[in-house]
């Protein structure tokens, strides 16, 4: 299988750092014109030079879609300039720290607004020029903690709700809009440069250790070109089927469909 998506417009939200800045170089390098985000000017200079080689076709935006204002300004200023976009990854997320589950309740409006309500309000805009053009691939990036226990209360629950609007979203688009695929990729413990896991290993070895053994049956940690392969399928028209799927990265560490864990 030969994966080209040569006259495609891409945009990843938060894809200057992490599995967001690895989701870039994959979709540029199967041929798409990636359009990417990020609050970091820093770090859009740095995949731009080093991961996209100055090639003038892609292109970083220095914005904060956290904020909805600001994603009416990203969507008009692409819609000036490109036409719209046929892949949108929605790739922002975080726990923003906030890990007491009787947090009052702007603090779980924070980690909803980031992690949910985001990647909303981006497929409202962006979806009317998939729709125009009867194509569009529409890819959130929740997690394992989507589907169960893994992290703080606040970040389970809002990707939960991504993973639930990923799913019956996808399903209404099969039934209105068939060349338009939404569907969600939910990966497991991925190590990044800079990330959560790779900051432990350095400050507490034997818990990462711990956890692998316990929670992780391939016993190790995935690597982002592990995740990311899926993304430029799922990217590709070879996703025609696969409305409202959602996929999992995890090496086997979600547990909500295993028979010994039931009980």
């Amino acid at each position: 299988m030969n994966i080209s998506l040569e006259g495609k417009i891409a945009l990843v939200t938060g894809g200057a750092t992490g599995i967001g800045r690895s989701i870039v170089k994959s979709l540029a390098e199967a041929g798409a014109q990636v359009l990417f985000t990020s609050r970091s000017k820093d770090s859009i200079q740095a995949i731009l030079k080093k991961d996209l080689r100055n090639d003038k076709k892609h292109k970083g935006y220095n914005i904060d879609v956290s904020k909805e204002k600001n994603v009416k300004t990203l969507y008009c200023k692409i819609k000036k300039d490109y036409g719209g976009v046929d892949i949108l990854v929605n790739n922002v997320g975080h726990t923003l720290g906030i890990a007491n589950p009787f947090s009052e309740i702007e603090n779980w409006k924070k980690v909803f607004d980031l992690n949910f309500f985001t990647a909303v309000n981006l497929v409202n805009y962006f979806i009317k020029d998939m729709k125009k053009k009867n194509w569009g691939r529409i890819i959130n990036i929740t997690s394992v903690a989507g589907m169960e226990v893994s992290g703080p209360s606040t970040y389970n629950s809002s990707k939960a709700a991504l993973t639930a609007y990923s799913k019956s979203v996808g399903r209404a688009l099969a039934l209105q809009k068939k060349n338009i695929v939404m569907t969600a990729v939910a990966p497991g413990i991925v190590i990044t440069k800079n990330g959560h896991w790779n900051k432990l290993i350095k400050k507490n070895p034997k818990h990462v250790k711990k956890y692998l053994n316990e929670r992780v049956p391939l016993g190790r940690f995935g690597t982002m070109d592990e995740t990311t392969g899926i993304i430029v399928f799922l990217a590709s028209d070879y996703a025609s089927f696969f409305h409202g799927s959602i996929i999992h990265a995890d090496g086997g560490h979600s547990r909500h469909y295993m028979s010994d864990t039931y009980l």
